[in-house]
């Protein structure tokens, strides 16, 4: 895997925006629909982190982008907290908690496991080169 970028933020809702950013300019090299599901689910974890994690309240949030050829990863770390490693809710009717079930159907793969001084969640993704899609 090639690194192509890591950017922390305050864990703060707003920082998903910035995340989905930041994602899309280090990976110039994905087709933009592709890259529209990585930007979604990139969203989505970083409001996780900042949500269900210390990182919300006054931490930071670390989002990592790294690649190969044919794929993509993103890792979100938090900064932990009391709850279990994160998991895709049973019930798809629930009002909230359907990010993971998002990420799941959007990426190819992904995971979490514990990190330095809380949680790292990753997801990898088929990396759609944007010249095929144009014909190149």
């Amino acid at each position: 895997m090639r690194f192509l970028g890591t950017i922390t933020m305050p864990g703060e809702p707003r920082s998903a925006r910035v995340a989905r950013d930041f994602v899309s300019g280090v990976a110039t090299h994905v087709d933009g629909e592709a890259l529209a599901d990585v930007a979604l689910c990139v969203d989505e974890l970083v409001a996780n982190a900042c949500e269900h994690t210390a990182s919300g309240a006054g931490g930071h949030v670390t989002v990592v982008v790294s690649a190969r050829e044919d794929l993509l990863r993103v890792t979100v770390l938090d900064q932990g907290g009391g709850q279990k490693q994160p998991r895709v809710r049973s019930d798809p009717y629930a009002e909230d908690g359907r990010g993971l079930f998002l990420v799941e159907a959007l990426s190819k793969s992904w995971g979490s496991h514990p990190s330095l001084n809380g949680t790292a969640v990753w997801a990898e993704f088929r990396a759609v080169p944007a010249e095929d899609v144009s014909g190149g």
